[in-house]
């Protein structure tokens, strides 16, 4: 099935968590897990994705969530939905010399498209959009 050409572009919000993999880390071991996770992201962005914001809870929280589950959020522009879980796939996958990730986050996604009438009416166009307006 073709994707067809949409006048916006695909959204997916990342909910993050850390696992007790992360608050029981030394600080040398999250230095490393960080700069993996940054690695990945660039393996998105290779991937057509891009970041458009992120909100880490820190103000209001300290260690793993309670009621709201979720410690940080991300919103990217992804070429489709279908490749969610090629992305996801990257903080489960073992790979020779590197930490598998989900020991030490946990992520649930959201995708969808923007609210394009409140979009342009606030924003003057789709905010962050590199798709045609």
């Amino acid at each position: 099935m073709t994707e067809t050409k949409r006048p916006w572009p695909w959204r997916l919000i990342v909910r993050g968590a850390f696992q007790d993999g992360w608050s029981l880390a030394d600080q040398s071991e999250k230095n490393q897990v960080f700069r993996e996770w940054i690695e990945i992201h660039k393996k998105w962005e290779d991937m057509g994705c891009r970041l458009i914001a992120t909100v880490d809870d820190e103000l209001s929280m300290v260690g793993q969530p309670g009621s709201r589950l979720w410690n940080f959020y991300s919103l990217w522009e992804i070429p489709e939905p279908g490749i969610v879980y090629d992305l996801l796939n990257f903080f489960r996958t073992e790979e020779t010399g590197k930490l598998r990730l989900d020991k030490y986050f946990r992520f649930e996604t959201v995708v969808g498209k923007p609210i394009v009438s409140m979009e342009k009416a606030l924003l003057g166009g789709l905010a962050g959009a590199s798709a045609q307006t």
